[in-house]
């Protein structure tokens, strides 16, 4: 008997973390949410959850008129995915936004582009409500590009008044 009709099951993976700009993210609320979008999505298993709670953006002092992203500390739930994205254990990365991927948009497209598409990993930002599989993953970095600068221009302004 032939299994027809039936889609392949792909092995999926939640990555849950602080926002590294913008707004806050309630990391229980985005859980549930990422959950929910899974439900909707039969042909996706949940294998794994990645949770980095304490991931902290470290900030220079301005350098060159600049302040610039230093790195990322306590992200050890990341390391561990991309590992196994690397092993194929996971096919599919669900996040709940792009601003707990990276503290940059150039970390982010080099996540998505440089890396889970190279590799065959589907990409999934439940926010934006943006899959790799059926979007444009050109347009979908151009519009969190816009919403990035939008945030580093309200927020440097705030910075100059000495609001944190």
């Amino acid at each position: 008997m032939k299994n027809q009709g039936l889609k392949p099951q792909y092995r999926a993976a939640i990555y849950l973390a602080p926002a590294a700009y913008g707004e806050a993210i309630d990391i229980e609320q985005a859980l549930e949410r990422c959950k929910e979008y899974l439900a909707d999505m039969q042909e996706l298993r949940l294998m794994r959850i990645y949770r980095d709670d304490e991931v902290e953006i470290i900030r220079v002092p301005e350098h060159n008129g600049k302040r610039t992203p230093l790195g990322v500390t306590g992200n050890d739930a990341w390391k561990r995915l991309l590992r196994d994205t690397e092993t194929s254990l996971i096919e599919v990365v669900l996040v709940y936004a792009a601003r707990t991927v990276a503290p940059s948009i150039s970390g982010l497209a080099n996540a998505i582009s440089n890396y889970f598409l190279k590799c065959g990993v589907r990409f999934i930002d439940v926010e934006a409500g943006f899959d790799t599989e059926s979007g444009d993953a050109s347009a979908y970095l151009r519009q969190k590009t816009s919403e990035y600068r939008c945030y580093v221009r309200r927020r440097s302004t705030s910075w100059a008044d000495g609001i944190e």
